[in-house]
């Protein structure tokens, strides 16, 4: 949006003009989202002190002294018997002494989830939060969708894949020619204003930039067409599903097509297993499940000997106790997201107990790994405080950049005017910038389909209603 150059007499190539005015047009679209999601991620940022603080009387319990704690069935049971109306789908075990037990109702993902918290010591129903009421479900909603569903996350992606865009046209323009940190990587307090208000603009933009970078290529992972298409070519590469010794064992009935709400929707692909199916069991039995509540089943194995296959596997705390979606679904141990480098994924026939599947970290592809890990880190959650503090840093970086981008845009544009820096065609001009928009193209699905058409608007709508300055 500006002259991005630290030299006192900017190259004036064509390449470089062509880059610049691509840097402008995908500023003016980017910043408005840019600040929107920044202010929205700094506040999601701080989820677990807000969420125990707001709803620490469902949370948390006194410890009797000498008293053990209620089976895990019978906690689950005084859930179910408050609530008879709604359907389980997973137990959530107190983490520790002192904190209550959750049980999840519901679908894994629809706006109908709640959650009942349960005294684990006394059996007492502390109460019920439906996901639907927390501030921080519509916070997160706020960032990945405006709100506006499929549509609304469509335009995030696209803000989102533009500002990568921008980060890499902005390190082209502001690389010194010749090479200087002064004004590079550090501003020039005693030049002139419109300098000065340039190397504000810039010089955070490449100490941020690989953070940024990072920032936004895990929070790709969760869109429609960029984050499938990671995760297609991952598991094309065998560096996304975990490598299963029997693949044949595990199949898309088990938990009857639910994703487990504790565990990334991407690590959930590839770990489907079906249970032996009980005798004489309804053929059409496992359809009718998925529609109707839970049903207590005397041959299925009680939700303490799941508990005790978890200490035997060496499962920590948190972790949820998925529920078997029908006849032939399976019970699920599956450790909290938010611990990338314990997690655990183990399936268990409901009806034996046989472990079918158990699934480490370890066991993951490399892009698995990075997202698995990745996605908690972009929230703030993979190192304590220190990772929320880079995190804010980052956010309050962001608006910087918006801010002064427009700033600098406002403040030499003619009253009434674009004024879009002149540039040619930026594919005619550089082999080398046909590459990377290549390259960027095959890893952003949305930047190849809206290239053409902006190239298109740049050569028609936006040429007639610009009088483009030249660089200088």
């Amino acid at each position: 949006m500006s002259l991005p150059s630290s030299s006192t007499t900017p190259p004036a190539g064509a390449l470089y003009r062509a880059v610049w005015r691509w840097h402008f047009f995908a500023g003016l679209f980017v910043a408005p989202f840019a600040v929107f999601l920044a202010v929205t991620g700094a506040i999601y940022l701080w989820k677990p002190q807000y969420e125990a603080w707001r709803y620490r009387e469902l949370f948390k319990v006194p410890v009797p002294a000498g008293q053990a704690a209620l089976s895990a069935d019978a906690q689950f049971t005084a859930a179910r018997a408050a609530y008879p109306q709604l359907s389980p789908i997973q137990f959530v075990p107190g983490v520790a002494p002192g904190r209550s037990a959750e049980v999840q109702f519901g679908s894994a993902r629809g706006p109908d989830r709640s959650s009942v918290f349960v005294n684990p010591y006394t059996g007492a129903v502390l109460g019920r939060l439906d996901d639907a009421d927390r501030l921080m479900t519509t916070v997160s909603e706020l960032h990945g969708t405006l709100l506006a569903g499929t549509p609304g996350q469509i335009v995030v992606e696209l803000a989102a894949t533009w500002a990568i865009v921008l980060i890499v046209s902005g390190l082209y323009l502001w690389w010194p020619r010749p090479f200087s940190l002064r004004g590079f990587l550090l501003p020039r307090l005693g030049a002139g204003r419109r300098a000065l208000l340039r190397d504000l603009h810039a010089v955070p933009a490449v100490w941020l930039s690989l953070g940024l970078l990072f920032l936004l290529s895990t929070g790709l992972q969760w869109t429609k067409v960029t984050g499938a298409w990671a995760r297609w070519t991952a598991q094309a590469a065998g560096q996304w599903t975990p490598r299963e010794t029997s693949a044949s064992a595990h199949r898309s009935a088990v938990l009857g097509g639910w994703s487990p709400p504790v565990a990334s929707r991407a690590t959930a692909r590839g770990l489907e297993g079906v249970a032996s199916t009980p005798p004489a069991a309804d053929p059409h039995a496992e359809h009718r499940a998925r529609a109707t509540a839970w049903r207590d089943d005397p041959r299925r194995i009680s939700l303490e000997q799941v508990r005790s296959v978890a200490r035997e596997r060496g499962v920590t705390d948190p972790y949820a106790i998925v529920l078997p979606s029908g006849p032939t679904g399976v019970f699920s141990i599956i450790t909290d997201r938010n611990r990338p480098f314990s997690r655990a994924f183990i399936h268990l026939d409901q009806y034996s107990g046989k472990i079918l599947a158990d699934v480490r970290f370890k066991d993951f592809g490399l892009m698995g790994k990075f997202y698995s890990a990745g996605i908690i880190a972009h929230e703030g959650q993979l190192f304590g405080l220190a990772n929320q503090l880079l995190g804010l840093a980052a956010a309050l970086g962001v608006i910087l950049l918006a801010v002064t981008g427009v700033l600098m845009w406002w403040a030499r544009r003619p009253r009434g005017q674009l004024a879009a820096p002149a540039g040619g065609n930026l594919f005619r001009t550089s082999r080398g910038a046909v590459v990377v928009a290549v390259l960027l193209s095959a890893v952003l699905p949305l930047m190849a389909a809206t290239l053409v058409l902006l190239l298109l608007l740049d050569a028609t709508f936006v040429r007639y209603l610009s009088r483009p300055e030249s660089a200088t």
